[in-house]
């Protein structure tokens, strides 16, 4: 896709290395200090331990919980019904009642028509959150930036633990110029400067469908802490500009025998739909500029058949999600005007010249030698 993202914004926010001690070390040192600093105990560090214990135990609970219930041991509410909103257009099935499985399954050959149903399957449900004012009060803002851009989110009505998420910001430059930014074809340069675990890109093959636009992908990123790097596979989506002028992209998780797993990476999940919507220059500087709105669900974690789990605790994303959401926001804002600065500079150099080489006849005949 273009953007996503959202993602094209992974929502761990942390450097791409590794524990170098185990967890319990750690709190042991933190705890116990050494004689020369047990005079610096205070009510803060002792606020902050039991925080910092909570969180570990909670972490610890999850994750056995999480390999319990792979291997059959422990079953959570089994009577609650669940959905395959990829699968079923967002509405619950009542043949699969335990495990809700990410990405529309694709059989046999990769069709364009396979993939442009994919993308239907969600565009008209994420247009409704994305844009219509009727839902407005149902969102829970996380971040809001003093240049007005948003980070908020709003429960699944059946699956609690991925939420939708919606950024809202007014970019630098025309919908072309952002458009260009977000593609597929831009993200080896791009995609670095807005999220720090893009590792890599790979097309897998280019399709057409009624005027829709689609690259079938698989992005991967760098591991994340102490957990393992993942892998997704989605199809891109360029579409047609709708009827009120915004245009359209988007990517939707697929899964297909034509892109299998990938050994030491965990399967992951993300489906966004971003629009681009045209606005007047802006007032103090007469710059072109557009709003720009992403809706975007997403898991880190692979609960279909041979999947490796993933362990990564939802809450802590949906913790976290607002920070670097935003992150991600006015990483793209600044990369943006970077580029259009650049583009002015190179514009001034070349009128330079022109105006040099305009003169240049004249120069001559004025019995000057001076080189431009």
């Amino acid at each position: 896709m273009k953007s996503n993202t959202t993602s094209s914004s992974t929502p761990i926010s942390s450097s791409d290395t590794s524990v170098s001690s185990p967890p319990q070390e750690w709190l042991l040192e933190y705890i116990l200090p050494s004689n020369s600093n047990k005079k610096e105990w205070s009510l803060q560090r002792v606020l902050l331990t039991t925080i910092a214990i909570i969180l570990y135990v909670s972490a610890v609970i999850y994750v056995g919980i999480s390999v319990l219930s792979d291997r059959g041991i422990l079953s959570l509410s089994p009577e609650v019904e669940t959905c395959d909103i990829q699968e079923g257009n967002n509405s619950c099935s009542a043949e699969d009642t335990t495990i809700i499985h990410r990405g529309k399954k694709i059989d046999g050959n990769v069709k364009a028509s396979h993939l442009a149903q994919a993308y239907q399957d969600i565009k008209t449900e994420y247009a409704n959150l994305a844009i219509h004012s009727s839902n407005s009060h149902n969102w829970q803002i996380l971040s809001k930036h003093a240049d007005g851009s948003t980070v908020s989110l709003l429960e699944h009505p059946t699956d609690v633990s991925c939420p939708y998420v919606r950024m809202r910001t007014i970019m630098p430059g025309t919908i072309q110029e952002v458009w260009n930014f977000l593609d597929l074809s831009n993200w080896d340069t791009s995609m670095p400067k807005m999220d720090p675990f893009y590792e890599g890109l790979e097309i897998h093959g280019e399709y057409k469908h009624r005027g829709i636009h689609m690259k079938l992908a698989r992005k991967t990123i760098k591991r994340l802490v102490t957990f393992g790097k993942r892998d997704f596979t989605f199809v891109s989506v360029s579409d047609h500009p709708r009827g009120d002028g915004a245009w359209v992209s988007g990517t939707v998780s697929v899964v297909t025998d034509e892109i299998p797993r990938m050994n030491g990476y965990v399967r992951a999940y993300q489906d966004s739909i971003a629009f681009y919507e045209s606005l007047e220059n802006a007032k103090d500087t007469n710059k072109p500029q557009m709003k720009l709105t992403i809706v975007f669900r997403i898991d880190l974690n692979d609960t279909r058949d041979g999947g490796d789990g993933g362990f990564v605790p939802m809450w802590a994303y949906v913790k976290t999600v607002g920070t670097t959401g935003m992150a991600s926001v006015q990483n793209m804002k600044r990369q943006l005007e970077i580029i259009s600065k650049e583009r002015e500079s190179i514009g001034s150099d070349d009128s330079g010249r022109a105006s040099c080489d305009n003169s240049w006849l004249a120069r001559i005949r004025n019995g000057s030698t001076q080189k431009c």
